[in-house]
């Protein structure tokens, strides 16, 4: 019974974590702000 309550308990810290790692709020369609726009990119080559 132990061991039922230790991996219930473990898999329930698990779940909690990785939501809060997964939601650290980037957004991955925004374009980095340290990057050159690509225009200026296409410019900058010819």
């Amino acid at each position: 019974m132990k061991k039922k309550k230790y991996t219930l308990a473990f898999i329930a810290s698990v779940l909690s974590m990785s939501l809060l790692f997964a939601c650290d709020g980037v957004d991955e369609d925004e374009p980095d702000p340290s990057e050159e726009p690509s225009e200026q990119r296409e410019d900058n080559s010819q």
